[in-house]
């Protein structure tokens, strides 16, 4: 429930403490937007060098110079927030460099603010490299910027680079939200987007390519040879443990992050079940990763059949015997195994002829649940085992992975019911 705070306690707070407060549910979100807002505000009002006071009339009263400083003009205002409003959006609106770069920094470091996450920062950075990096617009004053010049942009990159609709659009939300933030920061009074018909250069954008079930998916000729080639390696260097690592990959469709962050604590043998409740991050800003929460931040449970427990007692065997054993379940001399080196190691494994082409860890997972969908099993369980949502992994997890013969027999078995129903 949320509760009541004076803005004098509030000052007390940083904006850390306060996102805490607000993930509670102890105070609303958007005070946390308030404070972000006095933050912007009192920059500006620490570069006034002129005096504010109040006058024996009773009003609010400071000085503005112009532009370049040559005069200053008397303000005065009744209350002193609206002469302070005067004050700062001279300011914003007179700042010498406010060119397009500027605007998406200003723009980024309130994403920061409000709570966005490393990863997505990190994204944001990336697209704009990508989309507006050594571009004219980007050293254009954003004062300066209509809706011909975003045009003219936006058919150059196209025209130079693959970029699919969904990218743009994407893009294009980042570039909106530069110009609201100007508007709001009273740098300009127009946003140049809302002038700007996107769709119209969809024809321009790179046609995605649509990978079939055999790409993105394992056939069963290809499971078998992916076990052999973790059961025997060619290799004699080869990481026994990330092999192990890919295997429960294939016996369980778990994230890669979720292997890799996967504890002995969360075998529960006596009770058969395994839980899945921790999972790899990794931050692309700072490189770093950590072991938190899974993907959506809930735990599941996942049942322990035989040829699962026959793995893990196989894993700690070996752990044991190598002197490896420790808080994790895949662990070598180097410490825990991270969810790269075992996706590296899945797509060395299936580049060789034996397969339709390299996959993924999340092959094997789509995989698993296609085999469970396909032998009748409900997308209640099959969602409830994978950690998806129901709707994600219809869309996204379900592709046709039976074979011919199956099909074969399907095909004849109708053919079968239709000359019985015509003989009726």
């Amino acid at each position: 429930m949320n509760i009541t705070i004076s803005g004098e306690k509030l000052n007390n707070f940083s904006l850390e403490e306060l996102r805490v407060l607000a993930n509670n549910g102890i105070i609303d979100e958007a005070i946390i937007e308030e404070q972000i807002k006095k933050m912007d505000n009192k920059q500006f009002l620490d570069k006034h060098s002129y005096r504010i006071w109040q006058a024996s009339d009773g009003f609010w009263k400071t000085k503005l110079p112009d532009k370049k400083g040559k005069f200053t003009k008397l303000i005065k205002k009744k209350h002193l927030k609206d002469l302070e409003d005067v004050v700062i959006g001279f300011y914003k609106t007179h700042i010498d460099h406010y060119d397009f770069e500027t605007a998406f920094q200003l723009w980024m470091e309130r994403q920061s603010l409000c709570g966005r996450s490393d990863n997505t920062i990190y994204k944001y950075t990336s697209d704009y490299n990508r989309f507006f990096k050594g571009y004219p617009i980007e050293k254009m004053d954003i004062r300066d910027i209509e809706d011909v010049d975003l045009t003219s942009h936006i058919r150059k990159v196209l025209e130079e680079k693959p970029i699919p609709w969904k990218a743009l659009q994407s893009i294009w939300g980042y570039v909106n939200g530069i110009f609201n933030k100007a508007i709001r920061d009273r740098v300009i009074r127009d946003n140049p987007c809302n002038y700007v018909d996107l769709p119209m250069y969809r024809s321009l954008c790179k046609e995605p390519s649509i990978k079939t079930a055999r790409e993105r998916t394992l056939s069963m000729a290809e499971q078998q040879a992916l076990l052999q080639s973790i059961h025997n390696p060619v290799s004699k260097n080869a990481n026994k443990v990330v092999c192990f690592a890919i295997e429960l990959s294939l016996l369980t469709g778990m994230r890669v992050g979720e292997i890799s962050g996967l504890k002995w604590e969360d075998i529960l043998y006596d009770e058969g079940i395994m839980l899945i409740r921790h999972s790899e991050k990794h931050n692309r800003l700072t490189n770093e990763y950590t072991v938190s929460t899974t993907k959506t931040g809930k735990d599941r449970i996942f049942p322990l059949s035989d040829e699962l427990i026959n793995l893990f007692n196989r894993i700690k065997e070996y752990e044991i015997s190598n002197g490896l054993l420790g808080e994790f379940v895949f662990m070598d001399k180097n410490g825990r195994i991270s969810s790269t080196k075992i996706s590296d190691s899945m797509r060395n494994r299936t580049g060789g002829p034996k397969f339709s082409g390299k996959k993924s860890i999340h092959a094997i997972r789509r995989t698993f649940n296609s085999n469970m969908k396909c032998n009748g099993v409900s997308t209640t369980i099959t969602s409830s085992l994978l950690g998806n949502s129901e709707r994600v992994n219809s869309n996204y997890y379900t592709y046709d992975v039976s074979d011919m013969a199956l099909k074969r027999e399907i095909i004849e078995k109708a053919g079968m019911i239709c000359s019985s129903d015509s003989k009726k």
